[in-house]
Parts: structure tokens; sequence; C-alpha cells
């Protein structure tokens, strides 16, 4: 995947994408942490579903129309309002956005089979590939299943490993369908119990994409 050169105007921008549960706010959290003790200035782009949650929509299994699309223009909006260069502050550099288009993923899979809501998730589709193309991401990272043990519900995240799994397939199908490439994580080492080695692949990839020089790297 070529990275087009021009962060002068707009910030780098990270895509963690991947079903629920698999980490990616803990690893947005450490990759931040890592970039800006380098001194990139770096800011995370929260997932809406904890915002949603706090609003009383719905989420996971039963989302609504108007949860999944309140929680898709809220993570687009945010992306949007730090990706240029401003002339007032502030400015980053990276920015780091846990979930993107897999919000799409969610809403398709829970009304696939409506016949009524064709032509909605069509539309839908529409806008995120849209904004795909207006603000692209530079490297999207897919984080791949670790627990495939049933957890208890911690008010957030699904505990349905089948509906874990069908998640898992309908980010996959999004990206090869409408040929976004992009890296998938490695699992995680036993005794890797924080990701370390994830935070490094990422980290590392953005300094050199960055053009940064090796003393940057993580080692």
């Amino acid at each position: 995947m070529k990275v087009e050169d021009n962060f002068e105007k707009r910030a780098y921008k990270i895509c963690l994408s991947s079903t629920h549960g698999t980490g990616k706010t803990t690893l947005a959290a450490a990759v931040e942490r890592e970039l800006k003790a380098r001194g990139i200035r770096s800011k995370r782009v929260e997932e809406m579903a904890t915002k949603a949650i706090e609003k009383g929509l719905s989420i996971n299994e039963n989302t609504t129309f108007s949860a999944q699309m309140w929680i898709l223009y809220r993570q687009f909006s945010e992306e949007v309002l730090y990706a240029e260069k401003r002339p007032n502050p502030p400015n980053y550099d990276v920015i780091i956005c846990d979930r993107g288009p897999d919000n799409y993923g969610y809403l398709k899979h829970r009304f696939k089979e409506d016949l009524y809501m064709k032509d909605a998730l069509e539309d839908v589709l529409t806008l995120t590939l849209t904004h795909m193309k207006l603000f692209p991401y530079d490297r999207i990272y897919l984080l791949p299943i670790v627990e495939t043990k049933v957890v208890a519900y911690d008010g957030l995240r699904a505990t349905d490993l089948s509906f874990k799994k069908e998640m898992d397939q309908e980010i996959r199908n999004f990206f090869r369908e409408n040929n976004f490439p992009y890296i998938e994580l490695p699992q995680p080492e036993k005794e890797d119990k924080y990701r370390d080695e994830w935070t490094k692949i990422i980290a590392n990839q953005t300094l050199l994409d960055l053009k940064k020089p090796a003393t940057y790297f993580m080692k």
C-alpha cells in the first residue's frame, strides 16, 4: 500500500478495525502514547459505541438503524474534524481511529435480510465509501479474534462468540469487496499480555511512513 506524502496539509490517519472485543481501544491508547513520546502530535478518535450507550441507544445484535447511523456520523465527523491542518490549534500529525468503516458492517449485518432496507443500505455504503475517498486512511490494521471463550458481559461488548465471528467476516468482506488493502495483525504470543508487538508494528510503520529516522523506532 502506497502512502501519499502530503502530511503538511493533513494528518496521517490510522484505522484500527475489527469485530468487537479485540483490544482496539487499548491498542489505540498504546500507539498514541508511543508516538507522543517521540514528539509526534497524536490524537485518538474514540469509538462511538460507548457514547451511544450513554445516550440510551442500542448497539450490537439489537442495534437500530438510527442508532447505527448516529454512530457512523459521529465517527466520521470526528475524523473530519482533525483530518486537515488548520491555522489555529490544535493540529495533529497522526490520528488514530478506534474503528472506522466497520461501523457500516454492523449496520449491514443487522439489516441485510430486510428487503425494505436495501436502498438505505446502498445509500449508507455510498456515504462510507465517499468518506474513505475524501478523508482516506493511510493504514488500516485489522485485529484478529484472540479471545475464543465466552466472556462476561461488560455492558458494552456482545458476548455471543458466533456474532463476534460473523462480524469479523463482515468486516473482512467489506475491505475485500471494495478493494481496501489492510495489514492483518498477527495472533499475539501467549506472554504478550498487553499486545506490545501490535503497538510496535503500528508505531514503527507510522514512523517509517512519516520518514522519521531509525532512532525513533521501537526496539
